[in-house]
């Protein structure tokens, strides 16, 4: 019976050499942040103190403002526009187009009259050309491409 042992034991050697390693390698990442065991344990400790100090700062500072009155209580504002408020508006922009109605210059926007004509730029170069003086009017303006932008 022993050496049926043997020969069992012969032939699992392999897989049980190949189980061996397949643990070893899903237990490696475990292993490897086991080394920053000290950061987890003071991080872990260093948000617990934040969060219960904030948690107590919150109720402490919301119960101090309580009790010397310091918060302030929100104005209940209507929802929508009221019957009134719509009527009072209403009555207002009637009243408003009455007195607009009742001005005259207020009724109508003022017309622009435009009295300037090409045959009035005409004659003025007209009368430049016949003075012999040279003014603006008769001179182009050339523009310059800026070079300082390398072409763009």
């Amino acid at each position: 019976m022993k050496w049926v042992g043997f020969i069992i034991l012969a032939l699992a050697a392999p897989f049980v050499n190949t189980a061996y390693y397949a643990f070893h390698g899903c237990v490696w990442p475990w292993r490897f942040l086991a080394k920053f065991e000290t950061l987890y344990v003071f991080l872990g400790v260093a948000m617990l103190v934040g969060v219960v100090t904030g948690t107590s700062l919150h109720y402490a500072s919301g119960m101090l403002a309580a009790l010397l009155r310091l918060e302030k209580r929100p104005q209940e504002e209507p929802r929508g526009r009221t019957m009134a408020s719509y009527r009072a508006e209403r009555t207002r922009k009637l009243q408003l187009k009455a007195i607009s109605r009742s001005i005259p210059e207020l009724a109508t926007p003022p017309k622009i009259i435009d009295t300037t004509s090409t045959d009035d730029f005409a004659n003025l170069l007209e009368r430049e050309k016949q003075s012999g003086r040279r003014s603006l009017l008769t001179s182009t303006i050339l523009e310059e491409d800026d070079s300082s932008d390398g072409g763009f």
